[in-house]
Parts: structure tokens; C-alpha cells; sequence
């Protein structure tokens, strides 16, 4: 009785050393934390902007306000590392947007999709970049693209360069 019961011991203790011997798995969790981890490198890349943050923007001068189409950007505006005069009333896309350009922290809202490719993985992510400034006090959506175009509801497609369960982030693929 006494070596049946030392056994089942030695068993139980068996798998779970080697359940903690395991590398964790690469899933959504894993995806989100490399990219907030990390500033992401951005090179004019489209992020939409609330009515709220339009409006702030105006009454903190980093863009004029809306003329027409569109608003243009402030040198105030180009130190957050804005990069384009801010768009709107485009029908596509149906928010104002603009580019920006540098190094981010981003938030990641959702990963929808994992899947398999060449020598790696991509990642459909819904994220916003942070942006320090008080009219930006939620991030701002990232664009992805849908159908060939620039969409503020698109996730993003990053790629992870790796083997088995060793990945890290390579890019941003769109």
C-alpha cells in the first residue's frame, strides 16, 4: 500500500515538473506582450482620431482647425511625431485620420488570429499607439487594411520570425 501510495507520488510530481519544464506556448498573450513590451518602430503609418482628440488638438494648436477637408498640422503637432495634415470627411474611411512616424508604445485591444507562414507566424492585432499629451488619453486605433485601403476597424498584421516555440517580432506586414 505504502509503495503504491509513493507511486502515484513520483507520478504526479513527474508531470508536473514537466508541465513547468515546458515553454510557453506562443498564443495571444505571448503576441501582446512582445509588442507592448517593446516601442514599435512606425513609418507612416495611418491612426484615426476621435472627435474629442480633433477638438483638443484645435484648442492645444497642434493642428488649425478643419478647413474644408482637412485640418492642418501645427509644428506643436509635428513634435508628437505626427507627420501629415489630419483628414477628413473621407467617405472610406469615415473618421479623421492622419500618419505619424517614430517609435510608439502601443496598447493591443485584441489579437483575432494567429496563424502559420514561412519560417514564422502572423498576428491580426487591433492596437492604438500612446501618445503623451493630454488630448490623448486613450490611444489612438492604428489603421489596417481592408480590400487595399487604409480601415480604422482592420486589425493590423505584425509577423514573428521563429521555431517551435521561440519567436520573435519581425514587422509590421499590413
Amino acid at each position: 500500500m505504502m509503495f503504491r501510495n509513493l507511486l502515484i507520488y513520483i507520478a504526479i510530481m513527474t508531470v508536473l515538473w514537466m508541465c513547468g519544464c515546458s515553454a510557453p506556448s506562443f498564443d495571444s498573450d505571448a503576441v501582446k506582450g512582445m509588442l507592448e513590451n517593446t516601442p514599435l518602430e512606425l513609418s507612416n503609418e495611418q491612426v484615426a482620431i476621435n472627435e474629442s482628440q480633433m477638438d483638443c488638438g484645435v484648442r492645444d494648436e497642434l493642428w488649425d482647425p478643419p478647413n474644408g477637408n482637412m485640418a492642418r498640422l501645427t509644428q506643436k503637432g509635428r513634435e508628437l511625431k505626427f507627420t501629415d495634415d489630419i483628414r477628413l470627411n473621407d467617405p472610406e474611411i469615415h473618421a479623421p485620420y492622419t500618419q505619424v512616424n517614430g517609435k510608439f508604445s502601443v496598447q493591443v485591444a485584441d489579437v483575432s488570429r494567429i496563424r502559420d507562414t514561412d519560417g514564422g507566424k502572423l498576428a491580426d492585432v487591433r492596437l492604438g499607439i500612446m501618445i503623451s499629451q493630454e488630448c490623448f488619453t486613450s490611444p489612438l486605433p492604428l489603421m489596417g487594411i481592408r480590400r487595399g485601403k487604409f480601415s480604422p476597424d482592420a486589425a493590423v498584421v505584425f509577423r514573428f520570425k521563429g521555431s517551435d516555440k521561440e519567436f520573435t517580432f519581425d514587422k509590421l506586414m499590413h
